[in-house]
Protein backbone atom coordinates (compact mmCIF):
# COMPACT_ATOMS: atom_id res chain seq x y z
CA UNK A 1 0.00 0.00 0.00
CA UNK A 2 1.25 3.97 -0.88
CA UNK A 3 2.11 5.68 2.26
CA UNK A 4 0.43 8.68 1.92
CA UNK A 5 2.06 11.57 4.56
CA UNK A 6 -0.71 13.63 5.12
CA UNK A 7 -3.38 11.25 4.65
CA UNK A 8 -0.87 9.30 7.85
CA UNK A 9 -0.74 12.84 9.72
CA UNK A 10 -4.51 13.53 9.71
CA UNK A 11 -5.66 10.21 11.22
CA UNK A 12 -5.70 10.06 15.05
CA UNK A 13 -3.19 7.47 14.75
CA UNK A 14 -0.60 9.35 12.64
CA UNK A 15 -1.11 12.31 14.98
CA UNK A 16 0.15 10.80 17.91
CA UNK A 17 2.94 9.47 16.55
CA UNK A 18 4.07 12.33 14.88
CA UNK A 19 3.50 13.99 18.52
CA UNK A 20 5.43 11.33 20.00
CA UNK A 21 8.46 11.62 17.73
CA UNK A 22 8.74 14.90 17.05
CA UNK A 23 9.31 15.03 21.53
CA UNK A 24 11.48 12.14 21.23
CA UNK A 25 14.06 13.38 18.42
CA UNK A 26 16.18 15.70 18.03
CA UNK A 27 17.71 16.47 14.62
CA UNK A 28 20.61 18.98 15.76
CA UNK A 29 21.43 20.57 12.17
CA UNK A 30 17.85 21.33 11.80
CA UNK A 31 16.95 22.28 15.01
CA UNK A 32 20.25 22.98 17.20
CA UNK A 33 20.69 22.25 20.84
CA UNK A 34 18.31 24.42 22.64
CA UNK A 35 14.98 25.89 21.52
CA UNK A 36 13.99 24.22 18.72
CA UNK A 37 11.70 26.33 15.93
CA UNK A 38 10.47 23.01 13.90
CA UNK A 39 9.58 22.34 17.66
CA UNK A 40 7.79 25.44 18.59
CA UNK A 41 6.05 25.86 15.09
CA UNK A 42 4.44 22.38 15.40
CA UNK A 43 3.77 22.99 19.32
CA UNK A 44 1.71 26.27 18.24
CA UNK A 45 -0.25 24.55 16.24
CA UNK A 46 -1.48 22.20 18.54
CA UNK A 47 -4.90 24.42 19.49
CA UNK A 48 -5.99 23.79 15.59
CA UNK A 49 -4.87 20.14 15.80
CA UNK A 50 -7.25 20.07 18.75
CA UNK A 51 -10.11 22.03 17.73
CA UNK A 52 -10.23 20.22 14.40
CA UNK A 53 -9.96 16.35 16.24
CA UNK A 54 -11.68 16.78 19.56
CA UNK A 55 -13.54 19.92 21.17
CA UNK A 56 -13.05 18.44 24.79
CA UNK A 57 -12.08 19.38 27.88
CA UNK A 58 -9.66 16.38 29.59
CA UNK A 59 -8.33 16.41 32.76
CA UNK A 60 -4.98 17.03 31.87
CA UNK A 61 -6.05 20.56 30.28
CA UNK A 62 -7.83 21.14 33.40
CA UNK A 63 -4.53 20.35 35.75
CA UNK A 64 -2.17 21.79 33.03
CA UNK A 65 -4.32 25.02 33.28
CA UNK A 66 -4.26 25.24 37.24
CA UNK A 67 -0.47 24.63 36.97
CA UNK A 68 -0.14 27.66 34.68
CA UNK A 69 -2.47 29.75 37.02
CA UNK A 70 -0.53 29.07 39.88
CA UNK A 71 3.08 29.33 38.52
CA UNK A 72 1.71 32.78 37.17
CA UNK A 73 0.51 33.98 40.24
CA UNK A 74 3.58 33.52 42.05
CA UNK A 75 5.14 35.31 39.16
CA UNK A 76 3.21 38.78 39.52
CA UNK A 77 4.06 38.30 43.30
CA UNK A 78 7.63 37.88 42.68
CA UNK A 79 7.90 40.66 40.73
CA UNK A 80 4.80 42.38 39.63
CA UNK A 81 4.92 41.36 36.38
CA UNK A 82 4.64 38.12 34.10
CA UNK A 83 7.98 37.21 31.59
CA UNK A 84 5.68 36.77 29.28
CA UNK A 85 8.36 34.50 26.83
CA UNK A 86 8.64 31.88 29.24
CA UNK A 87 4.85 31.52 30.27
CA UNK A 88 4.17 30.90 26.44
CA UNK A 89 6.70 28.70 26.14
CA UNK A 90 5.34 26.02 29.29
CA UNK A 91 1.98 26.63 27.54
CA UNK A 92 3.33 25.56 24.43
CA UNK A 93 4.46 22.18 26.53
CA UNK A 94 1.31 21.53 27.66
CA UNK A 95 -0.72 22.17 25.19
CA UNK A 96 1.10 19.78 22.67
CA UNK A 97 0.59 17.35 26.09
CA UNK A 98 -3.36 18.16 26.17
CA UNK A 99 -3.32 16.86 22.49
CA UNK A 100 -0.99 13.67 22.87
CA UNK A 101 -3.49 12.82 25.71
CA UNK A 102 -6.92 13.53 23.65
CA UNK A 103 -5.99 11.58 21.24
CA UNK A 104 -4.71 8.59 23.35
CA UNK A 105 -8.10 8.86 25.84
CA UNK A 106 -10.61 10.09 24.01
CA UNK A 107 -9.99 9.53 20.52
CA UNK A 108 -8.16 6.80 21.21
CA UNK A 109 -5.71 7.12 18.78
CA UNK A 110 -3.61 3.60 19.93
CA UNK A 111 -3.88 -0.13 19.94
CA UNK A 112 -2.04 -1.80 22.28
CA UNK A 113 -0.19 -3.43 19.60
CA UNK A 114 0.17 -0.49 17.95
CA UNK A 115 1.35 1.42 20.51
CA UNK A 116 4.06 -1.37 20.72
CA UNK A 117 5.02 -1.08 17.43
CA UNK A 118 5.28 2.97 18.15
CA UNK A 119 7.82 1.96 21.21
CA UNK A 120 9.65 -1.20 18.76
CA UNK A 121 10.31 1.75 16.06
CA UNK A 122 11.24 4.53 18.58
CA UNK A 123 14.22 1.87 19.95
CA UNK A 124 15.50 0.68 16.54
CA UNK A 125 15.68 3.91 15.45
CA UNK A 126 18.37 5.13 18.02
CA UNK A 127 20.20 1.58 17.72
CA UNK A 128 20.23 2.06 13.98
CA UNK A 129 21.77 5.42 14.00
CA UNK A 130 24.05 5.40 16.69
CA UNK A 131 25.44 2.11 14.63
CA UNK A 132 25.76 4.20 11.65
CA UNK A 133 26.79 7.01 14.00
CA UNK A 134 30.08 4.63 14.89
CA UNK A 135 30.77 3.79 11.91
CA UNK A 136 31.64 6.75 10.61
CA UNK A 137 33.65 7.37 13.39
CA UNK A 138 35.19 4.41 12.40
CA UNK A 139 36.34 5.75 9.20
CA UNK A 140 36.97 8.63 10.59
CA UNK A 141 33.88 10.99 9.44
CA UNK A 142 33.00 12.86 12.18
CA UNK A 143 29.94 15.73 10.60
CA UNK A 144 26.85 13.96 8.74
CA UNK A 145 24.18 15.68 10.00
CA UNK A 146 21.60 13.48 8.52
CA UNK A 147 22.58 10.90 11.33
CA UNK A 148 22.79 13.12 13.96
CA UNK A 149 26.46 13.65 13.86
CA UNK A 150 27.57 16.96 14.16
CA UNK A 151 31.72 16.80 15.19
CA UNK A 152 31.02 17.44 18.93
CA UNK A 153 34.56 17.62 21.14
CA UNK A 154 33.31 14.66 23.34
CA UNK A 155 32.99 11.61 20.18
CA UNK A 156 34.12 8.77 20.54
CA UNK A 157 33.05 5.37 19.22
CA UNK A 158 31.93 4.63 22.06
CA UNK A 159 30.27 7.88 23.03
CA UNK A 160 27.99 9.45 20.68
CA UNK A 161 24.30 10.62 21.05
CA UNK A 162 22.13 9.39 18.56
CA UNK A 163 18.99 11.01 17.79
CA UNK A 164 19.49 13.32 20.69
CA UNK A 165 21.01 16.16 21.77
CA UNK A 166 23.61 14.37 24.12
CA UNK A 167 23.83 10.88 25.49
CA UNK A 168 22.52 10.96 28.87
CA UNK A 169 19.02 12.72 27.22
CA UNK A 170 18.80 9.16 24.93
CA UNK A 171 20.05 6.95 27.72
CA UNK A 172 16.74 8.88 29.70
CA UNK A 173 14.59 8.11 26.71
CA UNK A 174 15.53 4.60 25.78
CA UNK A 175 15.01 3.70 30.22
CA UNK A 176 11.11 4.93 29.49
CA UNK A 177 10.35 3.43 25.86
CA UNK A 178 12.04 0.02 27.12
CA UNK A 179 9.94 0.00 30.53
CA UNK A 180 7.06 0.97 28.20
CA UNK A 181 7.62 -1.56 25.76
CA UNK A 182 7.66 -4.28 29.21
CA UNK A 183 4.80 -2.53 30.68
CA UNK A 184 1.91 -3.46 27.31
CA UNK A 185 3.67 -7.00 26.65
CA UNK A 186 2.72 -7.83 30.33
CA UNK A 187 -0.88 -5.65 29.83
CA UNK A 188 -1.22 -8.10 26.91
CA UNK A 189 -0.52 -11.40 28.44
CA UNK A 190 -1.90 -10.37 31.56
CA UNK A 191 1.37 -11.43 33.46
CA UNK A 192 5.10 -10.58 33.49
CA UNK A 193 6.82 -12.58 30.51
CA UNK A 194 9.57 -14.39 32.34
CA UNK A 195 12.91 -13.39 31.19
CA UNK A 196 12.95 -16.69 28.49
CA UNK A 197 10.03 -16.18 26.84
CA UNK A 198 10.99 -12.26 26.28
CA UNK A 199 14.78 -13.04 25.05
CA UNK A 200 12.38 -15.86 22.50
CA UNK A 201 10.02 -13.68 20.74
CA UNK A 202 11.53 -9.80 21.69
CA UNK A 203 15.14 -10.62 21.24
CA UNK A 204 15.56 -8.00 18.55
CA UNK A 205 14.60 -5.14 20.58
CA UNK A 206 16.13 -6.18 23.43
CA UNK A 207 19.06 -6.19 21.98
CA UNK A 208 18.83 -3.11 20.12
CA UNK A 209 18.32 -1.43 23.70
CA UNK A 210 21.27 -3.07 25.31
CA UNK A 211 23.26 -2.15 22.37
CA UNK A 212 22.46 1.71 22.68
CA UNK A 213 22.42 1.91 26.60
CA UNK A 214 26.19 0.20 26.75
CA UNK A 215 27.21 2.09 24.02
CA UNK A 216 26.54 5.72 23.88
CA UNK A 217 28.65 6.58 26.71
CA UNK A 218 26.65 7.77 29.23
CA UNK A 219 26.91 7.01 32.80
CA UNK A 220 23.19 7.72 33.40
CA UNK A 221 22.71 4.58 30.53
CA UNK A 222 23.79 2.29 33.68
CA UNK A 223 21.36 3.76 36.27
CA UNK A 224 18.40 3.10 33.52
CA UNK A 225 19.62 -0.47 33.21
CA UNK A 226 19.50 -1.13 37.31
CA UNK A 227 15.62 0.61 37.18
CA UNK A 228 14.86 -1.57 34.49
CA UNK A 229 16.33 -4.47 36.24
CA UNK A 230 14.16 -4.12 39.08
CA UNK A 231 10.88 -4.47 36.84
CA UNK A 232 12.31 -8.53 37.01
CA UNK A 233 12.78 -8.36 40.52
CA UNK A 234 10.12 -10.57 42.33
CA UNK A 235 10.28 -12.32 45.81
CA UNK A 236 11.63 -15.82 45.33
CA UNK A 237 14.37 -13.92 43.12
CA UNK A 238 15.43 -11.64 45.85
CA UNK A 239 18.36 -13.12 47.62
CA UNK A 240 19.66 -13.66 44.05
CA UNK A 241 19.82 -10.28 42.88
CA UNK A 242 20.87 -9.19 45.73
CA UNK A 243 23.96 -11.56 45.38
CA UNK A 244 23.89 -10.56 42.03
CA UNK A 245 24.28 -6.92 42.36
CA UNK A 246 26.68 -7.40 44.89
CA UNK A 247 29.31 -9.26 42.63
CA UNK A 248 28.58 -6.83 39.65
CA UNK A 249 29.42 -3.48 42.18
CA UNK A 250 32.69 -5.56 43.83
CA UNK A 251 33.62 -6.73 39.82
CA UNK A 252 33.05 -2.83 38.66
CA UNK A 253 36.86 -1.90 39.36
CA UNK A 254 38.17 -4.75 37.36
CA UNK A 255 36.01 -3.38 34.21
CA UNK A 256 37.73 -0.72 32.46
CA UNK A 257 34.81 0.91 30.91
CA UNK A 258 34.78 4.85 31.59
CA UNK A 259 30.60 5.80 31.73
CA UNK A 260 30.19 2.31 34.30
CA UNK A 261 33.30 3.51 36.18
CA UNK A 262 32.11 6.98 36.23
CA UNK A 263 28.44 5.88 37.01
CA UNK A 264 30.05 3.64 40.04
CA UNK A 265 32.12 6.75 41.42
CA UNK A 266 28.74 8.90 41.30
CA UNK A 267 26.63 6.24 42.95
CA UNK A 268 29.80 6.04 45.85
CA UNK A 269 30.19 9.63 46.42
CA UNK A 270 26.19 10.06 46.76
CA UNK A 271 25.89 7.61 49.48
CA UNK A 272 28.25 9.79 50.88
CA UNK A 273 25.72 12.91 50.78
CA UNK A 274 28.37 14.94 50.41
CA UNK A 275 27.32 16.92 46.88
CA UNK A 276 31.27 18.78 47.00
CA UNK A 277 32.36 15.33 46.45
CA UNK A 278 29.95 14.45 43.82
CA UNK A 279 31.06 17.16 42.15
CA UNK A 280 34.41 16.65 41.89
CA UNK A 281 33.84 13.04 40.65
CA UNK A 282 31.54 13.85 37.88
CA UNK A 283 30.48 17.09 37.12
CA UNK A 284 27.62 16.48 34.84
CA UNK A 285 26.11 13.95 37.22
CA UNK A 286 26.05 16.16 39.75
CA UNK A 287 23.69 18.56 38.29
CA UNK A 288 21.25 15.80 38.86
CA UNK A 289 22.27 14.12 42.20
CA UNK A 290 22.82 16.96 43.95
CA UNK A 291 19.28 17.95 42.70
CA UNK A 292 17.70 15.38 44.58
CA UNK A 293 20.38 15.33 47.83
CA UNK A 294 19.85 19.03 48.32
CA UNK A 295 16.33 19.15 47.55
CA UNK A 296 15.79 16.69 50.39
CA UNK A 297 18.15 18.17 52.92
CA UNK A 298 17.67 21.99 52.52
CA UNK A 299 14.01 22.10 51.66
CA UNK A 300 12.90 25.15 54.30
CA UNK A 301 8.90 25.15 54.62
CA UNK A 302 8.71 28.02 56.89
CA UNK A 303 10.40 30.72 54.51
CA UNK A 304 8.01 32.06 52.33
CA UNK A 305 10.35 31.87 49.44
CA UNK A 306 9.92 28.32 49.36
CA UNK A 307 6.78 28.15 48.79
CA UNK A 308 6.42 31.39 46.69
CA UNK A 309 9.73 31.29 44.37
CA UNK A 310 12.68 33.37 43.91
CA UNK A 311 11.78 34.30 40.53
CA UNK A 312 13.30 32.26 36.91
CA UNK A 313 16.14 34.27 37.57
CA UNK A 314 17.16 33.62 40.29
CA UNK A 315 20.15 31.36 41.18
CA UNK A 316 21.95 30.20 44.77
CA UNK A 317 24.81 31.60 46.21
CA UNK A 318 24.93 28.70 48.14
CA UNK A 319 25.99 26.32 46.06
CA UNK A 320 22.40 24.67 47.32
CA UNK A 321 20.79 22.47 44.30
CA UNK A 322 17.26 22.24 44.94
CA UNK A 323 14.39 21.47 41.72
CA UNK A 324 14.38 24.25 39.45
CA UNK A 325 10.78 24.44 39.46
CA UNK A 326 10.95 25.14 43.31
CA UNK A 327 13.55 27.55 43.12
CA UNK A 328 11.63 29.82 40.82
CA UNK A 329 7.99 29.58 41.24
CA UNK A 330 7.67 28.19 44.87
CA UNK A 331 6.59 25.13 46.35
CA UNK A 332 3.05 25.60 45.41
CA UNK A 333 3.65 26.01 42.31
CA UNK A 334 5.76 22.16 42.33
CA UNK A 335 2.75 20.99 43.87
CA UNK A 336 0.15 21.36 40.83
CA UNK A 337 2.88 20.37 38.07
CA UNK A 338 3.21 17.46 40.35
CA UNK A 339 -0.83 16.94 40.65
CA UNK A 340 -0.83 17.16 37.09
CA UNK A 341 1.85 14.69 36.47
CA UNK A 342 0.50 11.88 38.54
CA UNK A 343 -2.96 12.49 37.77
CA UNK A 344 -2.23 12.34 34.15
CA UNK A 345 0.73 9.74 33.98
CA UNK A 346 2.06 7.59 36.86
CA UNK A 347 0.45 4.50 37.78
CA UNK A 348 1.36 5.05 41.26
CA UNK A 349 3.39 6.79 44.25
CA UNK A 350 5.57 3.69 44.44
CA UNK A 351 6.91 2.52 40.62
CA UNK A 352 9.26 2.34 38.45
CA UNK A 353 7.81 5.59 37.01
CA UNK A 354 8.02 7.59 39.96
CA UNK A 355 11.59 6.27 40.56
CA UNK A 356 12.54 6.87 37.09
CA UNK A 357 11.27 10.44 37.62
CA UNK A 358 13.86 11.32 40.37
CA UNK A 359 16.82 9.44 39.19
CA UNK A 360 16.89 10.14 35.87
CA UNK A 361 14.63 13.65 35.53
CA UNK A 362 16.05 15.16 39.00
CA UNK A 363 12.13 15.41 39.88
CA UNK A 364 11.12 17.85 37.23
CA UNK A 365 10.13 18.39 33.37
CA UNK A 366 10.76 22.31 32.86
CA UNK A 367 10.30 23.57 29.90
CA UNK A 368 12.42 20.30 27.64
CA UNK A 369 11.03 17.99 24.73
CA UNK A 370 12.51 15.22 25.93
CA UNK A 371 10.83 15.22 29.13
CA UNK A 372 7.77 15.36 27.97
CA UNK A 373 7.96 12.84 25.72
CA UNK A 374 9.05 11.01 28.96
CA UNK A 375 5.44 11.97 30.48
CA UNK A 376 3.33 11.04 27.01
CA UNK A 377 4.64 7.53 26.92
CA UNK A 378 3.75 6.95 31.02
CA UNK A 379 0.07 8.64 30.40
CA UNK A 380 0.02 6.04 27.30
CA UNK A 381 1.13 3.35 29.78
CA UNK A 382 -1.30 4.57 32.40
CA UNK A 383 -4.22 4.52 29.64
CA UNK A 384 -3.58 0.66 28.71
CA UNK A 385 -3.46 0.00 32.27
CA UNK A 386 -6.79 1.28 33.20
CA UNK A 387 -8.77 0.66 30.15
CA UNK A 388 -7.17 -3.08 27.78
CA UNK A 389 -9.51 -5.46 27.49
CA UNK A 390 -7.33 -8.56 26.97
CA UNK A 391 -10.10 -10.07 24.33
CA UNK A 392 -10.10 -6.62 22.18
CA UNK A 393 -9.72 -7.39 18.90
CA UNK A 394 -9.36 -4.24 17.24
CA UNK A 395 -6.24 -3.33 15.48
CA UNK A 396 -4.91 0.25 14.32
CA UNK A 397 -1.43 0.90 12.50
Amino acid sequence: MRFRPISFVSSDYGLAVVTLVIMSVQMLAIEGWTVSMPKVVFMAMTPFFLFAKAKVVSKALLLALLYLFVTVAMMFIQFGSVRTSTFYYSALFLLTFNLYYTLVYFKQAFTLDGFIGVLKGLIYAYAICLALQQVCVLVGLRYMPVINLMNLPYYELFRLNTLAIEPSHAARLLTVFFYAYLKMLEIKHSAILPISQLWGEHKRVIVAFLYTMLCIGSGTAFVGLAIISLYFVRKQYALLVVCAAFAFYMAVPYIDYEPLNRAMATFNAALTGDTELVREVDNSAAARVNIILDTFRYLDFSDPATWLGNGVDSWSSSGKAIVAAITYYGLLSYICKLIFIFACCFSGLFSLEVLMFILLFSMDVGNVAYAYAMLMVFSTVKYFRLNYVADDSNSRA
